[in-house]
């Protein structure tokens, strides 16, 4: 078989040129390739190209011309294929007796496909151009594969969920070049707005993260790295946000981009978060359960002996400072079993008044409140007995009548306790509204929107951070709910505290009471 023969055979793709375009003066010569062209199976077609026509010529899959013309057809090609216009055909040069003398140079400077260098037989221009198609369609088999692998590069790009951004490593301050969709759905920023800057944009204000060491020296190792980091979006709410980051080489080992792959792992932080606060509360409530347990034996011997003492021969003065002692030892016991509580729960409901348990919270802080000089105003109207967990209501209680108290610390100021029969406006459900008012500093927004979290606290070392967030479980649990109300206006500064509790929340069926699932409730006053 014919090398014509074999590139004849030789099974078309959908994306191939076809038929062959003869540009060529002679007509003898031309008659030659015309044959050559139709043993090879290509549909000659006889043309004369004008200046800029390489677009028209573009359809064919071969080109054979006289070298000038070739020369010109060659140069415009190359022009389309820098823009990205696709593979052009083969060009195919001839070349008479009369053009023998053109330099060597000449001709390797044309990026010709092949030369024809007449006079030739028909079998041997047949041979010479079935070579170069053959080399010609193998490279169009290439690069229309190389093509389909990029665009589909491309749309894997386009459709991971995951947010891509592309860096030019061999420019300053690695700037962005390339981001896709669902950077941009994570970001809020279009890639218009990010390309040409560097990626700490995203940073904001956090610029001293301790994980943005890890992306430091991956940048200075040029090596692989991957770092939790906090970032802004466009419209200033913050994420997580967790940066892989790949350096990409050339083929000669040169540094050429970095590749980042963000991914918001937003929620993920926050359950780790709330994890280490849990474990630390654990860890708080094993603590006091033992320092409670190590106390209460001594204390209780100490309160034995005090009732002891008290039954014997001494003076009155003698029996008073017993008295008071006494007072004090039942308000460290009463301390070890509220910190007993952070380690158990209550588990039986019981009936009490709403007077059974504020007259002893407001006995323990008689002593606070008289050395920050806050005077205690009790009011109280008479309800039924309310179904609850005793040490647990009281528990919040005592939280707000402290926080109340200290809240007045420096100025001194007046404490107002209330309680009075309610309905609940959501569920009409029948309970007790409990009200704690303090004329103090007022709290924040900051302070009001954090209040609930576990260990934050505005007392410093002075305080646990927990009162309010175990506070709040509580009145949850019992399906009742808390509102709070401050203000930092000069002359009308102060909070106040209102907790409801249905008479029967504890133990009773959700749907009943339809509760509200506890999300606190805040207004601020400027």
């Amino acid at each position: 078989m014919k090398l014509a023969d074999t590139y004849a055979s030789e099974p078309k793709t959908s994306n191939e040129k076809t038929g062959s375009a003869i540009c060529i003066a002679d007509l003898a010569d031309r008659q030659h390739v015309v044959a050559a062209s139709i043993q090879m199976g290509l549909s000659p077609t006889i043309v004369c190209p004008e200046p800029g026509a390489s677009q028209k010529l573009n359809t064919f899959e071969l080109i054979v011309a006289d070298h000038a013309v070739a020369e010109r057809l060659v140069a415009e090609f190359e022009g389309r294929e820098s823009d990205g216009d696709g593979f052009s055909p083969a060009i195919i040069a001839l070349l008479k007796r009369g053009d023998a003398q053109r330099s060597k140079d000449t001709l390797t400077d044309c990026n010709y496909d092949g030369i024809l260098r007449f006079p030739m037989t028909p079998e041997e221009t047949a041979n010479h151009l079935a070579i170069v198609m053959y080399s010609h369609c193998a490279s169009q088999r290439r690069y229309h594969a190389a093509w389909r692998e990029l665009r589909l590069n491309r749309r894997i790009f386009r459709s991971v969920t995951a947010g891509i951004s592309v860096a030019n490593a061999t420019l300053p301050d690695l700037p962005i070049i390339y981001v896709n969709p669902a950077f941009e759905a994570m970001t809020g920023y279009s890639r218009e707005e990010v390309q040409g800057r560097n990626c700490r944009f995203l940073e904001g204000e956090e610029r001293n993260q301790p994980a943005l060491a890890i992306v430091r020296d991956a940048l200075s190792s040029r090596r692989k790295g991957t770092a939790v980091l906090k970032n802004f979006r466009k419209d200033g709410t913050p994420f997580w946000n967790e940066l892989s980051l790949s350096p990409i080489f050339d083929e000669e080992g040169k540094l050429t981009h970095y590749v980042g792959i963000q991914t918001d792992v937003t929620t993920r932080v926050e359950l780790e978060n709330a994890l280490r606060e849990t474990e630390k509360l654990a860890a708080v409530g094993r603590l006091a359960s033992s320092i409670a347990h190590e106390i209460n034996n001594p204390l209780s011997s100490v309160m034995n002996l005090i009732y002891i003492a008290e039954r014997t021969e001494c003076s009155q003065d003698t029996k008073k400072q017993l008295a008071q002692a006494d007072k004090e030892l039942r308000r460290v016991k009463l301390i070890t079993e509220q910190s007993l509580r952070f380690s158990r729960q209550s588990t039986n409901a019981q009936a009490t008044s709403s007077t059974e348990m504020l007259e002893p919270i407001l006995d323990l802080y008689q002593s606070h409140a008289r050395n920050a000089r806050v005077v205690t105003s009790l009011q109280e109207r008479p309800s039924r007995p309310l179904m609850c967990m005793e040490s647990e209501i009281r528990q919040v209680l005592s939280h707000l009548v402290g926080n109340a108290i200290y809240a007045m610390q420096i100025n001194g100021g007046l404490l107002i306790v209330r309680s009075r029969e309610a309905t609940g406006w959501k569920n009409g459900s029948h309970g007790i509204l409990f009200t704690v008012a303090d004329n103090g500093t007022g709290m924040n927004a900051e302070t009001l929107r954090d209040m609930y979290k576990a260990f934050y606290t505005t007392k410093g070392i002075g305080g646990t951070g927990l009162g309010l967030w175990i506070s709040s479980d509580i009145v949850e649990r019992h399906h009742g709910k808390l509102k709070v109300r401050s203000s930092q206006r000069q002359g009308a500064s102060g909070t106040v505290f209102q907790m409801f509790l249905p008479y029967r929340g504890i133990g009773s069926h959700p749907e009943v009471l339809a509760p509200s699932k506890l999300s606190p409730e805040i207004v601020y006053t400027y």
